[in-house]
Formats: structure tokens, sequence, C-alpha cells
């Protein structure tokens, strides 16, 4: 027996379907007809994407724009000063001399543009600049942690004082994850929702319009 679609129905009484069913319709054909070109495009994006993040430059740019993001930044910032401060800490209280130390957790930070600012610090130091106000001039590490690490080194504590600014950054991070998490759940759910009250009212528009036209 051949099937009789909505849009058949309406276009014999002379009438369109509603403008959200057509939409609906529209999108799955051409989802059903293009399914490879989209598989395709997504496959063709993240190979480009591998590719760009291999070059120094593009990644620098976008560490640099990740930084600048409001809550993105937040975490990037909070993530990288927490295993810089961690790992100078172990490093320093096992003895090993500050630049090399410094010179080793430059590789434990994945943002470029903060790897750079300890780069720049650990010169700064060798120069005999203070590590607190070396790390202020980047302005990309948190004020907190530069002035728990300008304390320990008012105080000698400086050890001390770098696993404080660790734990300190990592509990923040923590606490904006959960946050994000906290937000990030309930919005899933109402898209979704959403998403489904748009496929639902495709179904049923056409279902009122017609039982309206024969009354």
């Amino acid at each position: 027996m051949e099937k009789i679609s909505p849009r058949d129905v309406f276009s014999s009484i002379d009438q369109e379907l509603p403008a959200l069913t057509r939409g609906m319709i529209a999108t799955s054909d051409f989802l059903r007809a293009n399914w490879w070109l989209l598989l395709g495009g997504i496959a063709a994006a993240v190979v480009i994407w591998s590719l760009l993040k291999r070059r120094d430059a593009f990644r620098y740019r976008v560490d640099s724009i990740r930084l600048k993001l409001p809550l993105i930044g937040r975490l990037a910032r909070g993530l990288n000063t927490a295993r810089f401060t961690r790992t100078l800490s172990i490093l320093s209280g096992s003895g090993v001399p500050m630049l090399e130390a410094l010179k080793i957790c430059e590789q434990v930070v994945t943002n470029l543009p903060m790897q750079e600012a300890i780069t720049n610090a650990t010169r700064r130091v060798r120069e005999g600049e203070s590590i607190s106000k070396s790390l202020t001039t980047s302005g990309l590490f948190p004020p907190i942690a530069v002035h728990l690490i300008a304390s320990g080194e008012q105080s000698g504590k400086l050890d001390d004082m770098l696993e404080r600014a660790a734990v300190h950054q990592e509990r923040e991070v923590e606490t904006l994850v959960a946050g994000l998490m906290g937000v990030f759940e309930p919005l899933l759910i109402l898209t979704m929702g959403g998403f489904v009250l748009m496929i639902v009212l495709a179904i049923l528009l056409p279902i009122f319009e017609l039982n309206s036209l024969v009354q």
C-alpha cells in the first residue's frame, strides 16, 4: 500500500504544512541525502584542527584567546598555576636549584603564553629579581598565588607558601568545575527538552490544523 505523507494530504486540499513541520521535513531530507558530506566535513575539520595544533604560532593564538574567555580563562589559569606551584614546591623542597626547578616547571604548564611567562620569569630570576615580581610582570598568574609566593620569599618559607598556593588553586578549580557542571546539566536537559518539544510540535501541528479544517 502506497504511503501518503502529510505533505500530500495538505497539497490535496490546497493547504500548506505549518512552517515548523516544513522546516523539520526539510532538515530530515537534507540529512538523509547529505549525511556522507556531513561526516566528511567533520572528519576534515578534525584532521585540519590536529594539523594546526602542531604549529606553535596557532597554539599560542588559541591559548591566548582561551585565557581571555570568562570562565574557561579562569579555569585555564587556575589549572596551570596549580601545576606550576605544586611542581615548584616539590622540586624546591627536594633541594633542586631554583633556576633549574623553574625550567622544569615550564614543561608541566600546557598553556603557551603562561609557559612563555615562566621562561621570562626564569630569566629575570637569573638576573636577581624575585620570583613573585617576575611572575607579576606577565599578568597571567592569579594575584593570590603571586601574593603567597611573595610572602614565602619574605618569610623564608617558600616551599610552604608554594604548597598553599597550589592547594588554593586546586580548590578553586574544583569549585569552578563543580559550578560549571551544575549549570551545564540543567542547560543540557533544557536543550534536549527543547528539541523534543520541537519534534512533537512538528508532528502535532498538522493534525490540529487538519481537525480545524474538517470542522
